[in-house]
């Protein structure tokens, strides 16, 4: 409703006076081929982006998981082992004191045997704590499936990195993400550059007024005029500038970052296999020999049964050794596989 009088002998109708009228009409922005594929671009970025970032999410929940696992199954073997040697410890604590009271045997072997007895249960009730901290953690992702019983470990020294594909760190989801804000900035600055170039808009209108007066019909073009270019348009774009060369460094500051981290848990990962590799070699031969020359002093008697249960406890703290290098490496691996390997996939 256009004109309608508001005093006087005509107030409020709505057909008396010439100028009143009811008026309908359309009106449409126009927006250039450019731009709207600038801001269709921008949305597909957008979508790009979130993507990325649930990736991203589901690598980091895919390695915490593979981590969580990877504790408690290492932490059950460690317990394994030292169940192993309590119960060896307690075997011979026992037949010790059947010695002793036979007259085959002396005392002074008691308090050697009875302290590593308690050393290996105080060992034990720390791995059941790392154990059930490790189920905690998995009951986070996979509530009641996190008590069921393990499987064996995946085979921890082959990684499938191809580390000669220079487009490897970019496919990484955590850099892959990163690198949709400059996409972003860079698509914001072209639409800022465009807005220099206004939109046109159009406007149809159909008036109605009262019967002793003929209706019109109305047809305009809005054409904005870019007054003060230099403190609008050219202070956004300038902005945008800002936040593109911003967003560029940032990614590449996380390309690098990002870079280095591979490399050092890659070279890690290869000092804890090989590492293993050569303690398992020498180091677990050389304990058992070690317990073979101590049983046959003893059976001689000319060795004490607190030589043969050194010798035994040094065998285990040698595997313990090798399960706690397996379980670092494990856990460099989990990184290395779902992040880079895995994550870097298509």
């Amino acid at each position: 409703m256009d004109n309608l009088p508001v005093n006087g002998l005509d107030q409020e109708a709505s057909t008396r006076d010439f100028m009143t009228m009811r008026r309908i009409g359309l009106m449409q922005e126009y927006v250039s081929a450019d731009k709207r594929a600038l801001l269709r671009q921008r949305a597909e970025i957008d979508v790009t982006r979130l993507d990325a970032t649930r990736r991203s999410l589901a690598t980091n929940l895919r390695r915490d998981v593979a981590t969580a696992w990877l504790d408690r199954y290492f932490a059950i073997r460690a317990r394994e082992l030292l169940k192993t040697l309590e119960a060896e410890v307690g075997l011979q604590l026992r037949t010790l004191d059947s010695q002793v009271r036979a007259g085959k045997a002396v005392s002074a072997d008691f308090p050697t045997a009875s302290a590593l007895l308690l050393q290996t249960q105080d060992r034990l009730l720390m791995v059941d704590r790392q154990e059930r901290l490790a189920q905690i953690a998995m009951a986070r992702w996979l509530g009641k499936d996190a008590e069921r019983d393990l499987a064996g470990v995946p085979n921890i020294e082959i990684l499938a990195v191809n580390l000669a594909d220079p487009a490897l760190m970019e496919s990484v989801p955590s850099v892959r993400e990163h690198a949709s804000e400059s996409a972003i900035a860079q698509t914001e600055l072209a639409i800022a550059e465009s807005n220099k170039r206004p939109n046109w808009s159009w406007e149809l209108s159909y008036s109605q007024r009262g019967s002793a007066f003929s209706n019109m019909v109305s047809f305009g073009v809005n054409i904005p005029l870019t007054f003060n270019a230099a403190n609008r348009q050219d202070r956004e774009i300038s902005a945008k500038q800002a936040q593109l060369a911003q967003a560029q460094a940032s990614h590449e500051d996380l390309l690098r970052e990002t870079r280095t981290s591979f490399a050092a848990a890659y070279a890690e990962w290869q000092n804890l296999v090989e590492r293993r590799r050569r303690l398992s070699e020498a180091l677990l031969p050389v304990a058992r020999q070690r317990i073979d020359l101590s049983m046959a002093a003893y059976r001689a008697g000319q060795g004490s049964i607190s030589s043969v249960l050194e010798s035994r406890r040094a065998e285990v703290e040698a595997q313990l050794q090798l399960l706690d290098l397996q379980r670092e490496t494990a856990r460099l691996w989990a990184q290395l596989h779902y992040v880079y390997a895995e994550g870097a996939r298509p």
